[in-house]
């Protein structure tokens, strides 16, 4: 039998894409899919984001009377965002996951690591490490700046052997990359436990399920047993803010705390309240109005 569905989109300015998409995920049980506007280089070749453009924000509600209580939940709630664009139409229940295939191609980190969609055929290029992901409930995929920015920075952060700390790790893209640039060991956690099936199943698909230990829940300083080389944690800078403590106590004397999900407005508040645990900055990188901050917590 084939079913109906409601396909909810958010157009959405990008300064307000977390936002609306933590909106939207609340009331998708199937989870969400945030799609920035693109123009497509052609097959093996990727993809170039056109900056300044609104990001379509989507899910998918069931055509029932708890689909229609859902909608009017979203519609409510989007009041408190009048440039948001809220729509939606009909579709019969298809593998859509298929027709986004276009839309996904070979990204480029800006390092060694490259995401490869798994119908893409890619011959990597020496000394490329690839991540075999497809989109998903989870967020991470490389499309978005900030897990670009993660994936380019730990590159340069994870020696071989190191323990590291995945924080929000959504679809588990960094604790993967991680791994295959030399840790011993990963620790990965999401708030979602769909994020965390999502990143189990993406861990046994890249091979590395036996070096990441993923688990749902939220982080508390007393979780943590030993200290960390490295803690990554791509999320908001609020809930940055928030785990500041939970920092301190992960990350061992010397080691890295690399954070993003960071506007770039926000970089001065979220590095002082790491500066307050006694976390030093040591490097920050941009790409369009996002951030990632590297800082390194006193020896």
């Amino acid at each position: 039998m084939t079913h109906l569905w409601f396909e909810i989109t958010a157009k959405t300015p990008p300064a307000l894409a977390d936002a609306v998409a933590d909106i939207v995920r609340g009331v998708s049980p199937g989870g969400i899919s945030i799609e920035e506007p693109v123009d497509i280089l052609g097959p093996e070749q990727g993809f170039r984001v056109r900056g300044g453009e609104p990001v379509l924000i989507r899910c998918y509600l069931p055509s029932s009377e708890l689909g229609a209580v859902l909608v009017e939940d979203l519609r409510r709630a989007m009041e408190a965002y009048p440039s948001v664009e809220l729509s939606a139409r009909p579709i019969y229940e298809q593998d859509w996951a298929v027709s986004w295939r276009e839309f996904f191609g070979v990204v480029e980190t800006g390092g060694r690591v490259v995401v490869v969609p798994s119908w893409v055929e890619h011959e990597p290029a020496d000394g490329q490490i690839v991540i075999r992901l497809d989109p998903g409930q989870a967020f991470g995929t490389g499309h978005h700046e900030t897990t670009r920015l993660c994936l380019a920075m730990l590159d340069g952060l994870v020696r071989p052997g190191a323990r590291v700390l995945d924080v929000g790790t959504g679809s588990g893209i960094l604790a993967i990359a991680a791994v295959k640039l030399g840790a011993a060991a990963v620790d990965a956690i999401d708030i979602d436990p769909v994020a965390a099936e999502v990143a189990a199943a993406n861990c046994a698909a890249n091979g590395v399920e036996r070096q990441v230990r993923v688990r749902a829940g939220r982080l508390e300083p007393g979780d943590i047993a030993a200290a960390y080389d490295l803690v990554v944690s791509n999320i908001s800078p609020d809930a940055n803010i928030g785990l500041v403590p939970v920092f301190e106590r992960a990350v061992r004397a010397g080691g890295d705390l690399l954070l993003s999900g960071v506007l770039e407005p926000d970089v001065p508040r979220v590095a002082a309240a790491c500066a307050a645990a006694g976390f030093e900055a040591v490097e920050t990188r941009l790409e369009r109005d996002w951030a990632a901050i590297h800082l390194r917590r006193a020896g």
